[in-house]
């Protein structure tokens, strides 16, 4: 058998979908085309495509690397609708990424186009509503224009990927009829009530790249395995995504992105937080550290020439908090509660992240009406600032 998985996200998907990462001006991933590459392929995948928004960018980067294909998510709409609608295609050319560029517009010229250039495509998650806009109607024009849909999607709840799958197979020619009167559309396909289902993780933080993938028999190349896919001879593999894992690859991206954009400013700080937050994603107390691994964060920042910096009022108090809240006895007797039965990342990092976020807004909380009642506005309005960056990261 051969597998790829056709949902998958690399740095190269500048513009997140998401309104939280797009309000912090957050990119949707951080994850390098190589290493994506790379990955798929420990897992067990025979081939490798990368799957960015309305762009080929990041398979540029790893079309020269064996057992790869261009391929892209197209960003698409219904005429005159606002409804936001994710296509994915595979195995084009950067000239066919041209074309699809001047129809994506048009979900219309966009179908017309990809049947015609017999290329590779299918609807992504489709109970997935990315902009609060999708209904039933825009469904029921899915299932008349498409034949392949995304069975398993990693990143999104299982239910929806299980839901999703339960309504497609449970058309009947019957009911495309109903579709077709109702919506005065004629279906793009034969047999329109018989779907195919295709699987991939939609990974973004590059931690659960291959979880769900595409399977067909043995092909020998990018092309056969392609070939398989449109005939349908192929099959949805893997899990759908929860919340912790969804939640997980959100911790994952804004660390990155924190480094990216604030590591010269963090000084030594920035060692600190790179520690502390890998420990946290491992579902580990993140303020646990040992003889050396201080020494060393200490040899830094004296290297660095900041090491006062670490004394500043803000790191300070917030570092005080934390490494205090960890450091109480029955904080730690309720953590290892809680976590010495659970085995995934994903979970004893959710399970963290919900502790540290109910305790710290309680106390922080605590200090601001304390201020309030002291008719201090300045301290309290620095109680509950150094509160709100934990909140907007820990709130998933």
């Amino acid at each position: 058998m051969s597998k790829c998985d056709l949902h998958i996200h690399s740095r190269y998907s500048a513009r997140s979908e998401e309104w939280l990462f797009r309000r912090f001006d957050f990119p949707d991933s951080y994850s390098d085309p190589k290493e994506l590459h790379r990955q798929s392929l420990e897992r067990g995948m025979n081939y490798v495509t990368i799957t960015d928004h309305d762009t080929i960018d990041g398979c540029l980067q790893i079309i020269d690397l064996p057992h790869t294909f261009i391929s892209e998510q197209v960003t698409t709409y219904f005429p005159q609708d606002p409804c936001k609608l994710h296509i994915l295609v595979w195995g084009i050319s950067q000239e066919q990424h041209g074309k699809i560029e001047g129809v994506r517009d048009n979900i219309f010229e966009l179908q017309h186009y990809l049947q015609i250039a017999q290329i590779a495509h299918a609807v992504a998650h489709p109970l997935y509503s990315i902009n609060g806009q999708l209904d039933a109607s825009h469904l029921e024009r899915l299932i008349l224009l498409f034949k392949h849909f995304e069975g398993i999607n990693g990143l999104r709840d299982a239910l929806l990927s299980d839901l999703a799958q339960i309504l497609l197979r449970q058309l009947t020619p019957e009911k495309i009829d109903v579709f077709a009167n109702r919506h005065n559309l004629a279906p793009a396909h034969a047999e329109p009530w018989k779907k195919i289902f295709i699987g991939g993780s939609d990974d973004h933080g590059g931690q659960f790249a291959a979880s769900a993938f595409t399977e067909t028999p043995d092909a020998e190349s990018a092309t056969k395995f392609l070939e398989y896919v449109r005939s349908g001879d192929c099959s949805a593999r893997g899990h759908g995504g929860t919340p912790l894992a969804l939640s997980h690859g959100f911790y994952n991206t804004v660390a990155c992105f924190i480094e990216d954009h604030f590591h010269e400013k963090l000084g030594p700080s920035a060692a600190l937080l790179e520690k502390m937050f890998s420990r946290f994603m491992e579902g580990r107390d993140p303020t646990e550290f040992t003889l050396a691994e201080k020494a060393s964060l200490a040899g830094q920042a004296v290297l660095s020439g900041k090491i006062f910096d670490l004394f500043k009022p803000a790191n300070v108090s917030l570092w005080k908090e934390l490494s205090g809240y960890f450091a109480r006895p029955e904080v730690k007797a309720k953590l290892a509660e809680r976590l010495d039965a659970v085995s995934e990342p994903e979970r004893r990092t959710f399970l963290m992240a919900n502790m540290v976020a109910e305790q710290l807004t309680f106390r922080f909380f605590k200090k601001f009406v304390q201020q309030i009642g002291s008719g201090n506005m300045v301290e309290s309005m620095q109680a509950i600032s150094a509160i709100a960056p934990i909140l907007v990261i820990l709130t998933p």
